[in-house]
C-alpha cells in the first residue's frame, strides 16, 4: 500500500480524469471488496489503515472506518490524505485533501470528495512505441464461438515487445478483461503480418463529444514463437531509427 510520488509525465499518461470511468473504477472496487489503504501522507508517510471502500457516487466515497478511534480521529484531523488500492491488478491512487465522519448503511465511514483524477499506474517492461496517425497499425481479432467466429480490426494506440494499447468504438466490439483472444493478426510494413496472442489486461470507457463511447484496452503478449518476436522487434527498430533521425517527428 506505497504510495508512488509521480512526475508530470507520469501524470498525465497514468491520470484519468473522466468521471464517469472514475466512477467506474471505484466501483469495481468496492464491488470485489479489494483493499484500500488510507494514508496519512503529511507526518511521515508510513501511517496508514487498512480499509474497506463501501460506496460510490457522483458526490463522494465512503470509506469504513478502523476498529481503533485514534487511527480514525488521525485521519479526520489530516488535511493530506491518500487512497491507495488496486484495479484489475493495476495500482490506483489519489489525494484528497479531507475526510469526514459519516455513516453509511450501519457502518461508521469517512466521506471523501468523489476526486477529480485518479491515477492507474498500469506499466508495461518494454519501450512503448506510439503509433503515428500517419502510419496506423489496425489489429483483426477473431471473437465469437468457432462456428460464428468474426473478425473485428480496432486502432493500435502504441505497441511494445511485450502488449500494446487499442482503441475502438464500444458498439464495434466487447473486449473483456482476463480473457485470451487467439490467432489475432498485425500487419506490419515492410515486414508482413504476424500472428498474436493476447490477454485483455484492463479496459476503460471515455465518452466523446458526440456521445460516443470509446474504448480504450490494455492488452499483454502471451508467448510469442521467436519468429513473430523478431520481426517486431525489427519493426520497433524502425520506428525508433526513423525517429531519430534529424528532422523526424
Amino acid at each position: 500500500m506505497k504510495y508512488e510520488a509521480l512526475s508530470r509525465a507520469e501524470e498525465n499518461e497514468f491520470g484519468v480524469t473522466s468521471a464517469i470511468e472514475i466512477i467506474s473504477i471505484l466501483k469495481h472496487i468496492a464491488g470485489n471488496a479489494t483493499p484500500v489503504g488510507l494514508l496519512d501522507y503529511c507526518v511521515d508517510g508510513n501511517f496508514f489503515i487498512l480499509t474497506t471502500l463501501l460506496a460510490v457516487n457522483d458526490t463522494g466515497l465512503w470509506l469504513e472506518q478502523s476498529t481503533n478511534e485514534q487511527d480514525n480521529k488521525r485521519i479526520l484531523a489530516s488535511d493530506n490524505l491518500v487512497f491507495v488500492s488496486t484495479h484489475l491488478q493495476v495500482k490506483v491512487q489519489f489525494a484528497s485533501k479531507q475526510a469526514r465522519s459519516a455513516e453509511y448503511r450501519g457502518f461508521s465511514a469517512f466521506l471523501l470528495p468523489l476526486p477529480k483524477c485518479i491515477y492507474r499506474l498500469e506499466r508495461r517492461d518494454g519501450y512503448r512505441t506510439d503509433i503515428s496517425a500517419a502510419k496506423p497499425l489496425r489489429c483483426a481479432i477473431p471473437v465469437g464461438a468457432p462456428k460464428v467466429r468474426q473478425s473485428f480490426e480496432v486502432d493500435l494506440i502504441d505497441i511494445s515487445a511485450d502488449g500494446m494499447k487499442l482503441s475502438y468504438a464500444e458498439k464495434d466490439v466487447e473486449l473483456v478483461p482476463g480473457r485470451t483472444y487467439e490467432n489475432c493478426q498485425i500487419k506490419l510494413p515492410e515486414l508482413g503480418t504476424i500472428s498474436i496472442t493476447m490477454i485483455v489486461r484492463n479496459v476503460f470507457s471515455l465518452p466523446t463529444q458526440s456521445g460516443l463511447m470509446i474504448k480504450r484496452a490494455g492488452c499483454q503478449f502471451v508467448n510469442l514463437n521467436p519468429t513473430t518476436s523478431n520481426s517486431l522487434q525489427r519493426y520497433l527498430g524502425n520506428i525508433q531509427q526513423h525517429q531519430d533521425l534529424p528532422g523526424a517527428s
